[in-house]
């Protein structure tokens, strides 16, 4: 069902994206970006819990990093180069993320004896066979090095850390033959962060839905509950929410269409 309202979710934004590039109104043009990043925060917070758990990361801070990419490929985004704008946005969402990562490493400061470690695990775990890695655990990594558990476990996750796919990765697809560094727009990321502090400005479209369809979207969006979840919530099935989600989005494009 998610997988379904994805697709539903992806088919619309092509049309919003399409308004987007249209307008020269700087309040609608705005608007209309805020309503994809709404749209699509469930997704970046998915790929957000899935960094964190592997790098410790506050969800927040990669969900916030995983926006600010979503924004510049709303921007930057051609039909012509890039058919599919899920593709190209999840590049740019998980290269933010990436971005982030680095950046909090840098200011960072690891003690020497930290990345020696780190070298020396790597190393070791390069003369281990398939199997033997499969039952390498930091336990018997403190072992062999006669260090402390924990500081094998910062060694890992520093490692972890500076390694985070490449900018140069090559992308490839179907449609698209590009790094991650081709797509990601020139500038200082800095910079862009500070323009975009990802404050959602769409309070007074959400508030003009009828109470329903303001109660799911704020339960989908604010909340992060799955449509499963809100459908026990409010006493109906997941193919209900699921329609009444994309009723919601249509009436919020509408009330932005026809905003003057």
């Amino acid at each position: 069902m998610e997988t379904q309202v994805e697709e539903s979710i992806y088919t619309r934004i092509q049309e919003w994206l399409e308004a987007y590039k249209q307008t020269n109104k700087r309040v609608q043009k705005k608007r209309l970006e805020n309503l994809i990043v709404v749209a699509m925060m469930p997704i970046i917070k998915r790929i957000a819990r899935s960094i964190a758990r592997r790098a410790e990361d506050p969800v927040e801070d990669l969900v916030q990093a995983g926006s600010i990419g979503l924004v510049k490929a709303i921007e930057k985004y051609n039909p012509d180069r890039n058919a599919k704008f899920r593709i190209y946005a999840g590049y740019l969402i998980v290269g933010e993320m990436q971005h982030y990562m680095r950046d909090k490493v840098a200011m960072i400061k690891v003690p020497r004896e930290v990345l020696e470690l780190a070298i020396r695990i790597k190393n070791f775990s390069k003369t281990l066979s398939d199997r033997e890695l499969e039952k390498l655990t930091d336990e018997k990594l403190a072992q062999v090095f006669d260090v402390p558990v924990q500081k094998v476990q910062t060694a890992i996750d520093v490692d972890r850390r500076r390694k985070v796919v490449s900018l140069d990765e090559i992308v490839n697809d179907s449609e698209n033959n590009a790094s991650i560094g081709d797509l990601t727009p020139a500038g200082d990321y800095n910079e862009f962060v500070e323009r975009y502090d990802m404050k959602i400005e769409l309070d007074d479209v959400i508030e003009r839905l009828p109470e329903e369809l303001k109660t799911i979207i704020k339960l989908f969006y604010y909340e992060d509950m799955k449509q499963k979840n809100i459908a026990k919530k409010m006493n109906m099935n997941e193919m209900m929410v699921s329609r009444k989600l994309k009723k919601a989005y249509s009436l919020m494009y509408k009330y932005i269409k026809d905003a003057e």
